[in-house]
């Protein structure tokens, strides 16, 4: 009996250039090999079918085994946020600029959609920030995130430097002052937080990286902590606002004491990779890491 077909679900970004295109192409290719996607209704709205229906996204994870993304890291962080812990293994095209998180572009269509279908892919488990705002006045309100790359608290367009307490298990770790302060998974250290001069870990490091952005004294320098481990930043009263943000979205501003308790979330994002795809192929490739300009027997290389 030949293996059952997964349930693909297929989501895509009408923003991104050739997307349409690209779209079309990917709903021959699954019919030819006598799978129908089940699709969310902004993608189902780019065919010109009437009778072609797609389904809140909540209802694509529920109705499927895996999802294709189109679009680059940012319309994954976006299918994410809606799914949360109800996410499916994600594979994503690339149409979108750097893509650490994709595992193909337009070109790369036609051979992925193989591979999904008949399941010659990887799962790579990407850990997850759970994220809980604490209102430390008043109600004692209390709002919980998710996050794959970074919970970052930074100064709003009008404020001073930022105030910020951390805690690691209830110890004092440091007090800093700055323009913010990034707590990132080995996900988001190629994001924000490697710009701010964060550390690169890879994905299967069981770490957090905190890394203070532009800070006012030299002796704060980033550091990697073990994803076990209870990270609070206390924030006190400050005469500007701040901004948290979760994955680059800005999800509250704060004026007032608070307390975001930073942890391990109880769930992973399973993503899709290839065969003979490595992280550190990746970095190579994405960053652009070509090594030293001397070669190993002494001349430079041309």
């Amino acid at each position: 009996m030949a293996p059952k077909s997964p349930r693909i679900g297929l989501i895509a970004n009408p923003d991104k250039r050739g997307s349409d295109d690209l779209l079309a192409q990917l709903w021959k290719e699954f019919g030819d090999l006598n799978v129908i996607p089940v699709l969310d209704q902004s993608t189902a709205a780019q065919f010109d079918d009437p009778n072609l229906e797609g389904l809140p996204i909540q209802d694509v994870a529920e109705n499927t085994d895996l999802i294709l993304i189109l679009g680059g890291d940012g319309t994954l962080l976006w299918v994410l946020r809606h799914l949360g812990a109800a996410v499916r293994p994600l594979a994503a095209i690339n149409t979108g600029t750097l893509g650490f998180l994709t595992c193909g572009t337009a070109e790369d269509a036609g051979d992925l959609v193989q591979r999904l279908v008949s399941g010659d892919f990887e799962i790579s488990r990407r850990s997850i920030i759970r994220a809980r705002l604490v209102n430390e006045s008043g109600s004692g309100e209390q709002e919980e995130f998710h996050a794959l790359n970074e919970i970052s608290v930074v100064r709003g367009s009008n404020s001073r430097v930022v105030h910020i307490e951390a805690r690691i298990n209830g110890t004092p770790m440091n007090h800093y002052t700055g323009d913010g302060l990034i707590v990132a998974t080995p996900t988001g250290s190629t994001a924000y937080s490697l710009s701010a001069g964060g550390p690169i870990a890879a994905p299967d490091a069981e770490v957090f990286a905190i890394t203070p952005i532009c800070p006012h004294a030299l002796t704060n320098r980033p550091i990697v902590v073990s994803d076990q481990a209870r990270i609070d930043l206390e924030i006190p009263d400050q005469r500007d606002q701040l901004l948290m943000m979760v994955d680059g979205q800005r999800v509250a501003r704060m004026d007032r004491s608070a307390t975001i308790q930073i942890r391990r979330a109880t769930f992973d994002l399973p993503l899709i990779t290839l065969p003979g795809s490595t992280f550190y192929g990746v970095l190579h490739q994405k960053l652009g890491w070509s090594g030293s300009a001397i070669a190993s027997n002494g001349k430079r290389k041309k």
